[in-house]
């Protein structure tokens, strides 16, 4: 009968909702994160992604760092008001409002869309889901045109159990993609004001 397949990826559906759900509702009671994380990068001109680690740290409600490398290579940090973008080898930093598309790229985590669940609803259209080794993976779409010009799609990886993140993944307007996977996420603890007011000094600031 038709209806059988029907009826069980309606199912199906309503299980990966529910445990986005859960991911969602702890999201809101997290106040501060602090992860190490792989990123890879596969560009199309590439034939193997570019691997990196570094660690992600956000304290609510606007204070985010990324730091891409050991030792650091660039370093993304908001103090919620400006994000300021550093290239260790080129001793140069580039200073953007926290609201541009370029910015939304490194402070999505730490933003509204992933604080809880009418954030995140209102900021992404859901347009596939599927379970892999039981880890629950979804494509999302987001809603903003002045992000989406920026970044198509986003694609994250939830541990139903533990109710995280475990993978972050962009396909950037070049094709390219970003695919970032956390390691030991340390959640609610104390962060130093410091790690998020970067020392300028020496720096060309554009």
């Amino acid at each position: 009968m038709r209806f059988i397949p029907v009826l069980l990826a309606l199912v199906s559906f309503a299980q990966a909702d529910a445990v986005l759900d859960a991911w969602l509702d702890r999201q809101a009671t997290v106040n501060s994160l602090d992860a190490a994380f792989t990123q890879e990068r596969k560009l199309p001109s590439l034939k193997e992604p570019v691997v990196t680690t570094g660690r992600f740290s956000f304290v609510k409600p606007n204070k985010m760092r990324w730091q891409l490398g050991e030792p650091t290579q660039t370093l993304a940090v908001s103090d919620g008001t400006t994000l300021t973008l550093i290239e260790e080898s080129e001793k140069s930093a580039r200073q953007i409002s926290t609201d541009s598309p370029q910015a939304a790229r490194f402070s999505m985590l730490s933003g509204k869309a992933f604080q809880d669940k009418a954030g995140f609803y209102d900021a992404f259209e859901i347009t596939a889901s599927r379970v892999d080794s039981g880890i629950h993976q979804y494509t999302l779409k987001p809603k903003d045109r002045r992000f989406r010009s920026q970044v198509p799609w986003v694609f994250i990886d939830i541990d139903p159990e533990k109710k995280e993140l475990r993978v972050l993944e962009m396909e950037l307007q070049d094709k390219s993609r970003v695919r970032t996977l956390f390691r030991n996420p340390k959640i609610n603890g104390n962060l130093p004001d410091s790690l998020f007011k970067p020392d300028l000094t020496g720096y060309t600031v554009k």
